[in-house]
């Protein structure tokens, strides 16, 4: 049989059943690459081919093939449409410095110099040297995603108001009370005291539940962020925690917080999440006991674990303790451990609560390690 282009269509179609994993590798296993296919193997081939080139043009993400060199062979039109032209036979690394353009808030996304952002996910081709990279444009997802949220904390805040309406109603009518004490005429000096000590603490509870109402309304919001060590995580909450706890009588050991791991973040907003975990966790400890959080690295994840010495929290009540107005204390608006959900969703993290070997509770947050070299780790 002459070769007039059959053999050409055959290797094609046989390395794109490779490079795509296709378990119609079987039905090729019977060929050698260097063997003529018969005309009806050829029009199976083609059609195979014909098929696979279609799928690749029609995939919602952009598809690029690299070779060994680092060189664009093949581009699908989404990948156009997200990189801009020309991407075939040019360096990937230079379509880097053309298309794409970092930000500090990025994550384990990348912005391009339109602003749209996207994620890249990058696999070693089969058989043969370089890399598939498949581009998933996630603007519309996040902005989709923001809505929700938004929606959501609008239905919340209005739930809050009227939570708050008799939340606050306590301790206002109990400061008043205390306020008119300390105006009356020959007051003992102890008594004085004892009103002024009690009306500071009312306000003060009024305050926190103010307080969680604005963080609560503000933790959804977009904010502005950048690259945390975790000795600068350690640094802005060690002198905090530490008044926390020792105002409690007890001892508060940090331990891991050492590493050089990074992550990106908003420090306040996770400054105030860590803080409330530890002071949640004073709460329940007894004086004389110790307050445990503990960094570790695991496979590209920061986790971060505060463990009290109270009697850890009811299995019956796990599934509910993030949810907004929960609450099993006789004052607070329930917010406190909705709002570090809240902050930790934001940074794509998770939040979960175990039972620790002393029989206290261990509050676990999970967060993204930030990954050099996302981009240009290729080829």
């Amino acid at each position: 049989m002459a070769y007039d282009g059959s053999q050409t269509i055959f290797e094609y179609a046989a390395s794109s059943f490779v490079f795509h994993g296709s378990k119609s590798n079987d039905n090729l296993a019977d060929f050698s690459i260097n063997q003529t296919p018969s005309s009806e193997e050829v029009a199976s081939l083609r059609l195979q081919a014909s098929r696979l080139e279609h799928l690749l043009q029609v995939m919602p993400a952009g598809v690029i093939v690299l070779d060994g060199k680092g060189i664009v062979r093949q581009a699908n039109d989404q990948a156009k449409a997200l990189l801009g032209e020309p991407l075939e036979e040019e360096i990937w690394r230079r379509i880097i410095t053309r298309s794409f353009k970092p930000r500090a808030d990025d994550g384990h996304e990348v912005s391009l110099v339109d602003g749209r952002r996207v994620k890249l996910s990058i696999t070693p081709l089969e058989n043969e040297p370089g890399q598939l990279i498949v581009i998933t444009d996630l603007t519309e997802t996040r902005e989709l995603q923001a809505r929700v949220s938004h929606m959501q904390r609008l239905s919340s805040l209005g739930k809050m108001v009227a939570s708050l309406a008799h939340q606050i109603r306590t301790p206002l009518s109990a400061a008043v009370l205390y306020a008119s004490n300390l105006t009356r005429k020959n007051l003992p000096e102890n008594a004085s005291q004892q009103f002024a000590y009690k009306l500071t603490d009312r306000l003060k509870e009024l305050e926190n539940q103010v307080n969680d109402m604005l963080l609560f309304a503000k933790s959804g919001e977009q904010q502005v962020v950048s690259q945390i060590t975790l000795s600068e995580l350690f640094e802005s909450i060690e002198s905090n925690a530490h008044a926390m706890t020792s105002q409690e009588q007890q001892t508060l050991t940090f331990k891991g917080f050492d590493s050089t791991a990074s992550i990106t973040g908003n420090l306040t907003a996770l400054q105030g999440a860590l803080l409330n975990l530890i002071h949640n966790a004073s709460q329940v400890t007894p004086k004389g006991f110790e307050v445990v959080v503990e960094a570790n690295l695991n496979n590209g994840t920061l986790v971060i674990e505060v463990t009290d010495s109270g009697t850890g929290v009811p299995n019956a009540i796990k599934s509910k303790i993030f949810e907004p107005f929960f609450t099993t204390k006789t004052h607070g608006t329930g917010l406190g451990l909705a709002v570090v959900k809240s902050v930790i969703n934001a940074h794509d993290g998770v939040l979960n609560v175990g039972d620790a070997e002393n029989g206290g509770a261990c509050f676990s947050v999970s967060l993204p390690c930030n990954t050099d070299n996302m981009l240009t780790n290729v080829a």
